[in-house]
């Protein structure tokens, strides 16, 4: 589930075979704000970038091939990982400061009613092919692209605010205005997308109609004809083997002394059948990074790092998420899992029952945290006193709440059964695919059965499990995650609103059935159309206390976003959130040191 807005429709089918989100941890566990508390870590510093020098290549070894090259119909992180080297962002949240920046704009400015922003280009920009950038780019591939009906890309939901699209005017070739239907909280996150040449869009739609846009720029295109704006263009793919991209000599960006951007040659991308390949080519020394390193995998990296040639950085708490979500849907459960799951104690006792710290000792080895909210600490709008709140691992306080509903076990069989009777019996569910999900399952589902409760777990096929979350609303319980937000509120339409269609426990309502879901409703348009840091924070604190009562989502913990890059790299400063993680969103900043 890797773009923007609507925690997250795309996100969740990229990610939902990933982790990732922020975590809050307990008074006996890693805090927050130690990034660095494993032994041997480097540090890294997001101060300045350095200058350097140009020239070289980059060895990147990758698992995972891109699907398209078509920046609009993208929406697997295999692709967007390639794609969004290939086009760069309007506007784009600064890598160092995290706050908003121009890239293919050089300012905005802000109308007094708050409901519209003009945006000023940057002068001279070029497509990779040489012709001019301008307004009229940006217009048109949100007016005649993005926002039209039967392209299959998922990016629509960026567009949004509330029910509505944000509307796109053309000024002149340097202006272009955004207008909203109502005060938007971040007006200028409606600018954070890929814009598509007008020169050569226009007239594949006005001779093959806008369908031909979903499988234009597909893989088997020659890497020459695709145009892009991104600091990198493709040089040569061969599928199974490896991609290479390679300078982009109309990119725009240059660094403080003036000179061009991107310093590298090229990106070779190495690809490999799985993770581990990966991590055995990084210690022979054949690629200069990888994706990510395992927790498995830290320890061995530490103990031969100066060996190996290469330092390792902790950048604190992946950005995605892994959570027990537990169905409330009315329409589709039939008793009695209808009556235990829109039990508020009952969610309760769930969540007493997840055994965060044994999670990260057995699943990542240690290097991980303990996540209660549904915003990542680094937010500004991050609850502090959610860790105090939230349920802790605590079985003996899940027994009790279970004991008050009378779940007991009447026959000595070692299954609760609930008053009339029934065995408190359901199954738990999560992708196959994803270990590191299976091994939280099994965890989980094992510290229920202690507790009495008669559960199956049960990994399954990605796909089914998916038809079954927003399709047929057929399901018990399910591990699941998205991909994180600095601002989630804005960027969880979809999800956090009751008529959102991942509202999971229970989505698409026309109205809200319960009344902490009226309230996050509530509380969610006035977080989301104001400006008013204070009122935005006061209800976005509101929304993380009725999260953490109501367990809706419970979250078990946040994988350390650990990176590993060789020393003969420069640069090497990733962050723990997209898209600055690892090698890709730095990519036009790192250097091959002399």
């Amino acid at each position: 589930m890797k773009n923007k807005k609507g925690l997250y429709l795309v996100r969740l089918f990229l990610v939902l075979g990933s982790i990732y989100f922020l975590s809050a941890c307990g008074a006996n566990q890693a805090g927050r704000n130690e990034l660095s508390l494993f032994t041997g870590i480097d540090e890294i510093s997001y101060k300045d970038w350095e200058i350097g020098s140009s020239g070289g290549n980059l060895n990147v070894a990758i698992e995972a091939e891109p699907k398209t090259f078509n920046v609009v119909v993208s929406a697997e992180s295999s692709t967007s990982d390639i794609v969004n080297r290939l086009f760069d962002y309007v506007a784009e949240r600064d890598i160092l400061t995290l706050q908003w920046e121009g890239r293919l704009v050089s300012g905005w400015e802000i109308s007094e009613d708050q409901k519209s922003a003009t945006f000023t280009m940057r002068p001279n920009l070029k497509w990779s092919d040489g012709q001019d950038l301008t307004a009229e780019d940006i217009v048109f591939s949100v007016n005649n692209v993005y926002l039209v009906k039967g392209v299959e890309g998922s990016h629509r939901h960026v567009f949004m605010v509330g029910n509505e699209a944000a509307r796109f005017e053309l000024i002149d070739k340097d202006h272009f205005k955004i207008t909203t239907p109502l005060v938007y909280a971040d007006i200028i996150s409606l600018a954070h997308f890929q814009p598509v040449p007008k020169h050569i869009f226009q007239p594949l739609i006005e001779s093959k109609g806008i369908e031909a846009v979903n499988s234009f720029w597909g893989i088997d295109s020659n890497p020459q004809d695709i145009v892009g704006c991104g600091p990198f263009v493709i040089d040569e793919y061969k599928p199974g083997q490896r991609l290479i991209l390679k300078r982009n000599s109309n990119y725009w960006r240059k660094d403080a002394k003036g000179n061009s951007l991107p310093y590298l040659d090229t990106i070779s991308l190495v690809i490999v059948e799985d993770r581990n390949t990966s991590f055995l080519k990084l210690q022979a020394g054949e690629v200069d990074t990888i994706e990510k390193i395992r927790g498995e995998d830290v320890a061995t990296l530490l103990d031969n790092k100066d060996k190996i040639g290469v330092k390792v950085y902790n950048s604190g708490p992946e950005s995605a998420t892994n959570f027990l979500t537990i169905n409330q849907n009315i329409n589709t459960l039939e008793e009695p899992k209808k009556s235990w799951f829109n039990n508020k104690l009952f969610r309760q006792a769930m969540a007493h029952l997840i055994d965060r710290q044994t999670i990260i000792d057995n699943v990542y080895f240690g290097f991980a945290y303990p996540q209660y909210s549904l915003v990542p600490p680094y937010s500004p709008l991050f609850w502090k006193d959610v860790e105090t709140v939230a349920p802790k691992f605590d079985p003996e306080a899940a027994k009790a709440i279970l004991d008050s509903l009378e779940m007991k076990d009447r026959n000595n069989d070692g299954i609760r059964e609930d008053k009339e009777g029934n065995p408190v019996s359901f199954v738990l569910q999560t992708n196959s695919d994803n270990t590191i999900r299976v091994k939280i399952g099994d965890i989980i589902s094992q510290e229920m059965k202690k507790a009495g409760l008669d559960v199956t777990f049960k990994p399954g096929d990605f796909n089914t499990l998916v038809t079954a979350l927003v399709g047929t609303f057929q399901w018990d319980m399910i591990i699941i995650g998205f991909t994180g937000s600095l601002q989630p509120f804005i960027e969880g339409g979809n999800s956090l609103p009751s008529r959102g269609n991942l509202h999971m426990t229970h989505p698409n309502q026309e109205s809200p059935i319960r009344d902490w879901e009226k309230r996050v409703d509530q509380l969610y348009t006035q977080n989301t159309t104001t400006t008013n840091f204070e009122i935005r924070k006061k209800t976005g604190d509101e929304i993380q206390k009725i999260w953490v009562e109501e367990c809706p989502w419970i979250y078990t913990v946040n994988e350390a976003a650990i990176f590993a890059f060789s020393k003969r790299v420069g640069n090497t400063k990733p962050r723990n959130i997209e898209p600055y993680d690892s090698w890709k969103g730095i990519c036009e900043f790192l250097y091959i040191k002399k």
